[in-house]
C-alpha cells in the first residue's frame, strides 16, 4: 500500500474554501464587515491590507532574491505597478489604473511628480499587458527615476522604496482627508461585496 503525503495547504490568494475566521492577507471575504461610516478601525485595517497583502509580499519575493533582480525585473515591477494600482484605487477609485497619476502627484516624492502619467502609460499598462516595456526602462538597483536621451527608467529597489513613502503619505492624510476616507470606504465596501467565501 503507498501511503501519500498531504500536501495540500489553505488559500491565501483567493476565496476562502471551508469556514474560517482567521484574517488572511489579501482575502476580502476575511475581512470584517465595512462600518457604516469611516472609523479608525477600518484606517487600520486598510492599512493592514496594504502592508501584510501587498507591499510586504512583493519585499519578500526581493528579500528571497537577496537584492538580485536582474532576472527578476519583470515579475518584481509588474507586482510593483498592480500594488500602485491597487493602493491608488483605495482614495481614488479603481478606473483600470487612471487613478495613478493622481496618487501619484498627491503622494510621491517631487521626482516621480512629473513622470505621474508616464507611470501609468509606459509602465503600468506596457507591463501588466504586455510584459515589455517597448519606451522605458528599469533597472534592478536603487536608481532614482531620470529621463535619458528620451527614455523614462528608475531602479525597481528606488520605486520600491518610493511606492512606501507614497503608501505613508497617503495613510497619513486619510487620518484627516475626508474625500480620502469616503472614497477609501466605498472602495473597501465594493471589494468587500464582491468577497467569495
Amino acid at each position: 500500500m503507498v501511503e501519500y503525503i498531504n500536501v495540500s495547504a489553505p488559500s491565501v490568494s483567493g476565496a476562502i474554501l471551508g469556514s474560517s475566521t482567521q484574517f488572511y492577507a489579501w482575502q476580502p471575504s476575511t475581512w470584517p464587515e465595512a462600518p457604516k461610516s469611516w472609523t479608525p478601525e477600518l484606517a487600520t485595517t486598510v492599512r493592514r491590507i496594504m502592508d501584510e497583502s501587498i507591499l510586504n509580499e512583493i519585499s519578500n519575493v526581493i528579500d528571497d532574491a537577496k537584492g538580485n533582480l536582474e532576472h527578476r525585473g519583470f515579475v518584481v515591477a509588474i507586482a510593483l505597478m498592480c500594488a500602485l494600482d491597487a493602493i491608488s484605487s483605495y482614495g481614488y477609485g479603481a478606473q483600470s489604473g487612471n487613478q495613478i497619476p493622481t496618487f501619484v502627484q498627491a503622494h510621491f516624492g517631487q521626482e516621480y511628480r512629473p513622470h505621474a502619467s508616464a507611470l501609468l502609460q509606459l509602465y503600468r499598462h506596457f507591463l501588466v499587458h504586455s510584459w515589455s516595456l517597448p519606451k522605458a526602462a528599469i533597472k534592478p538597483g536603487r536608481d532614482p527615476i531620470v529621463k535619458d536621451n528620451g527614455v523614462l527608467s528608475f531602479g525597481l529597489l528606488h520605486f520600491r522604496e518610493a511606492l512606501f513613502q507614497a503608501t505613508e503619505d497617503f495613510v497619513k492624510k486619510l487620518e484627516t482627508n475626508e474625500g480620502l476616507q469616503a472614497m477609501t470606504l466605498q472602495r473597501y465596501r465594493n471589494i468587500k461585496k464582491d468577497a467569495i467565501g
